[in-house]
């Protein structure tokens, strides 16, 4: 018995891996019937990764209806995960009241740590632009408390 648990624990991520895989293939070929399919069963099991498609499909009505509220979950669940798109994709949603109540001060947060957690220098300056053009917009105190928030953050496990 604890040879197949063990074996499972070891196949799983293989497995995960691949429903991946397959779904960024279904989603290439514009089947977003099929790219939901793959990568809802892994975004519900914590794959952030997985939740960052879910939240994009979701926003753009991709294979489904378009509901930002719903995009705005699924890119939170991600986010919390330190996924930087989808900390961007918070950010640019709470900055103009998306699916979520409008509120600069979250979106400048979570597009600090977007910035901070960016996978390539180009994505990090053009995310810094867009955080100063937010900024423009805000009063001291709220700039001051938006960069309080981010450097309290912590990103959770799944």
């Amino acid at each position: 018995m604890i040879r197949i648990l063990a074996g499972l624990a070891l196949v799983f991520p293989l497995l995960a891996h691949a429903g991946f895989d397959e779904g960024v293939e279904a989603y290439a070929q514009a089947d977003y019937t099929k790219a939901l399919a793959e990568f809802k069963p892994l975004a519900e099991q914590g794959d952030a990764r997985s939740q960052y498609f879910m939240g994009f499909l979701y926003r753009y009505g991709y294979g489904v209806k378009k509901d930002d509220a719903e995009a705005g979950k699924w890119f939170r669940m991600a986010a919390a995960q330190g996924d930087a798109r989808s900390l961007y994709y918070l950010g640019k949603m709470y900055e103009g009241g998306e699916g979520v109540e409008r509120d600069p001060v979250a979106a400048y947060s979570w597009l600090t740590l977007s910035a901070k957690q960016a996978p390539n220098p180009r994505d990090a300056a053009y995310t810094r632009e867009e955080i100063k053009k937010l900024e423009r917009k805000m009063s001291p105190d709220q700039v001051a408390k938006a960069k309080e928030m981010a450097g309290a953050w912590k990103p959770q496990k799944p």
